[in-house]
């Protein structure tokens, strides 16, 4: 048993460390009326990279790749359209319970939400999402920008 505790250990201690999670450049949230007003609040992060090599708009060459999180708080009956979101791949993930209903596809689809559900929305591909509940939904927008 003491064998397998310190083989445990040493394991541990020598594998090679990696950096693997990935920070977003930039965080915020909005709150979305019925009327599709919206208002929001952003924080930006710093990259932890040298800031040397320059693109061809004068940004830091790796300012263009980046993690974008938003939360969302949709009232009831408020939209979400995928054009207030800037492309690339789109994870959308429920925070509370609730329904959305995609009034791009045909005919309209209902989607349950709840805590921890998650959505992989196609780049490229329009859709509105629409809060047809009772009470406010929370959804985490997730965007990998190229």
């Amino acid at each position: 048993m003491r064998y397998l505790l310190m083989f445990c250990l040493f394991a541990l201690l020598s594998s090679p460390f990696a950096k693997g999670q990935v920070l977003p450049t930039s965080d915020g949230s909005c709150r979305v009326a019925a009327s599709g007003l919206e208002g929001c609040d952003w924080w930006a992060g710093i990259g932890d990279r040298k800031l040397t090599a320059r693109n061809s708009t004068g940004l830091p060459a790796d300012s263009r790749s980046a993690l974008f999180v938003t939360r969302f708080t949709l009232a009831p009956g408020a939209p979400l359209d995928s054009q207030s979101i800037v492309g690339g791949v789109v994870l959308i993930v429920g925070k509370n319970k609730g329904e959305v209903i995609n009034e791009k596809m045909s005919p309209p689809k209902h989607i349950p939400i709840y805590d921890g559900s998650v959505m992989l929305m196609p780049k490229g591909e329009p859709y509105l999402l629409r809060n047809i509940g009772k009470e406010s939904v929370e959804l985490l927008v997730i965007e990998l920008r190229k």
